[in-house]
């Protein structure tokens, strides 16, 4: 998965991805470091668009230069499908790995509280 191009109005990293998936070309939009996004001097964060095959990021700059290049290797909607689909799996796996870390953490703070209470309280 390679940057293409950043963009501060969503929408209009949305158009340019549907541009690429009607020229067969696969890309996802999203931000540009899900760990840390920088806002720009006008308060608005950037929005990446990805390309998700390497070797049609060429193509892939030439379609949003000039709509009527034609790239050398086309996917089809079910590929560009497949590929938006391990993408999503590979992002939501660490999703579950911080809720489950997140309800650790509370968990250890509930017992906590419960055993600084017991002190306090010894009648509980």
């Amino acid at each position: 998965m390679k940057l293409l191009n950043q963009y501060i109005d969503p929408k209009d990293a949305a158009e340019d991805k549907s541009r690429l998936r009607a020229a067969g070309i696969a890309s996802r939009v999203g931000a540009m470091d899900p760990h840390v996004i920088q806002p720009s001097k006008s308060g608005a964060t950037h929005t990446g668009l990805w390309v998700l095959a390497d070797d049609q990021l060429e193509d892939a700059i030439r379609i949003l230069e000039d709509p009527g290049h034609k790239p050398r290797r086309v996917l089809s909607p079910r590929e560009i499908d497949r590929l938006e689909a391990s993408m999503d799996k590979q992002t939501r796996a660490p999703r579950r790995f911080d809720r489950v870390w997140v309800l650790f953490l509370f968990a250890i703070l509930i017992g906590l509280i419960l055993f600084t209470a017991a002190d306090y309280f010894p009648g509980l």
